[in-house]
């Protein structure tokens, strides 16, 4: 018996399974400096493609992995599609997306882009959610998503200081991305670079409630606390600061008041400058009014999967941008989306493509809900938190794709990796559970 816990390490750190788990969730990890690994390998330009699309290519090498997994071990890696989820809505939503596509006449491959661009970050989360996770692999992935949104926190923070210290702020500005202002104070400059402060915000918020339902030492969880709440104000993001009210009430009702203030801080920073957000002056709300003008004119089923507002329609140049003013088509194209996900989907997909994707999401909610509370009946209180946290969590995301898209990975496929997993672990408990009703 002892001759086997000897060599329990050499096996694990030759095992396959767990190989494979280990280097998914340093990927997860490092997803938050894709830009900065991106400026300093900025004289190898094949490697700067390569770091700047690994997320777009590394799903298809996850569904590869999963499938790989499937069937080498059927047994073992039972893919229990009816069982997940999203599954059924997710087969409807590339049922109308395929119906959209045949009558707008859009090209297969940018038709089966413009699908993947919408679904990539799900297909993360059947990957993970096939696999089969332990619960102490969960909590050292929650560990050092924390010591990630600290260290984030730390540079973003000391970086503020400098600036509000004098010092001129180009090295952070040249490896982090552009140094910016809202109400004439300074936005927080990133390692996650130019355009990430409100995903930073986002990423952030997800570290804040982890820090606050899975650290038990009391120092180190009201520490880890106090560092990002200051960095997500220090975003200015008001996406962030509603993703903030909308989890601080969900977590507790009697923080309703302190949340409060947080929505008259947006209020601070969004009614002086109304006029700003005019169609004609503002990127956003002139997109805004292009996607609702495309659905007026396709409502069931909107103008085609690919045709507008994500990366296929970029890069196979749909025709809806052709009368945009030079600037805003610009921007389009240097974006590489809406910076919006909704309008994106009711524009290329109509409300029956919305009314998908939503109870997609919707159906994820309510399941992490009831495996939450199975888990407390369970008497696990951490899992039970964890199980919290994901379910609320989810709600500020709906807030943030009104804002931004879903192309920032490190935040979206940081979230569904943890979905994934806590799944993976409900199906592995319940199944020990019920051996063990079992008489032997």
């Amino acid at each position: 018996m002892s001759s086997l816990v000897q060599k329990d390490p050499i096996i694990r750190l030759f095992d396959v399974d767990s190989v494979t788990k280990k280097i998914l969730i340093m990927f997860v990890l490092l997803l938050p400096f894709q830009h900065l690994l991106k400026t300093f390998s900025v004289s190898n330009k094949i490697l700067r493609k390569t770091i700047a699309y690994s997320d777009e290519l590394s799903t298809l090498i996850l569904i590869a992995v999963l499938f790989t997994f499937v069937a080498l071990k059927p047994k073992v890696y039972k893919f229990r599609i009816l069982e997940i989820p999203v599954t059924k809505p997710f087969f409807w939503f590339i049922f109308v997306a395929s119906i959209s596509m045949v009558w707008n006449s859009v090209p297969i491959f940018q038709a089966m882009f413009g699908v993947y661009d919408f679904t990539k970050s799900i297909l993360v989360f059947y990957v993970f959610a096939t696999l089969r996770w332990q619960r102490d692999e969960l909590i050292s992935f929650i560990f050092w998503i924390k010591v990630v949104v600290l260290f984030l926190a730390v540079v973003g923070i000391t970086g503020q200081i400098l600036v509000l210290a004098g010092f001129d702020p180009g090295f952070i500005v040249r490896t982090a991305g552009e140094h910016k202002k809202r109400l004439g104070l300074d936005r927080v400059v990133s390692l996650t670079g130019t355009g990430g402060v409100n995903y930073l915000g986002m990423y952030s918020l997800l570290g804040l409630f982890l820090f606050y339902g899975t650290t038990k030492d009391k120092i180190k969880r009201y520490l880890g606390m106090f560092i990002t709440v200051t960095l997500i104000f220090m975003t200015f993001s008001r996406q962030s600061w509603m993703g903030l009210f909308a989890m601080m009430v969900l977590t507790n009702r009697k923080l309703i008041l302190p949340g409060i203030l947080i929505v008259a801080g947006i209020a601070v920073m969004t009614l002086p400058a109304i006029g700003r957000y005019n169609p004609e002056l503002y990127y956003r709300s002139f997109t805004y009014v292009q996607a609702l003008n495309i659905f007026v004119d396709h409502p069931l089923i909107g103008a085609g999967p690919g045709m507008f507002g994500g990366l296929a329609s970029v890069i196979f140049h749909s025709p809806y941008y052709e009368d945009w003013p030079t600037f805003y088509r610009g921007m389009m194209y240097r974006l590489g989306s809406l910076d919006a996900f909704w309008p994106a989907v009711f524009a290329e997909l109509g409300f029956l493509g919305f009314w998908m994707y939503y109870l997609m999401w919707s159906s994820l909610h309510q399941r992490i809900s009831k495996l939450s509370k199975w888990f407390k009946s369970q008497n696990d209180q951490g899992l039970y938190n964890i199980g919290t946290i994901l379910k609320n969590y989810l709600v500020a995301l709906v807030i943030m794709c009104f804002f931004t898209g879903l192309n920032k990975p490190f935040v979206i496929y940081t979230f569904f990796a943890l979905c994934g997993i806590y799944l993976s672990l409900f199906y592995r408990q319940r199944q020990a559970a019920n051996a063990i009703k079992v008489p032997v």
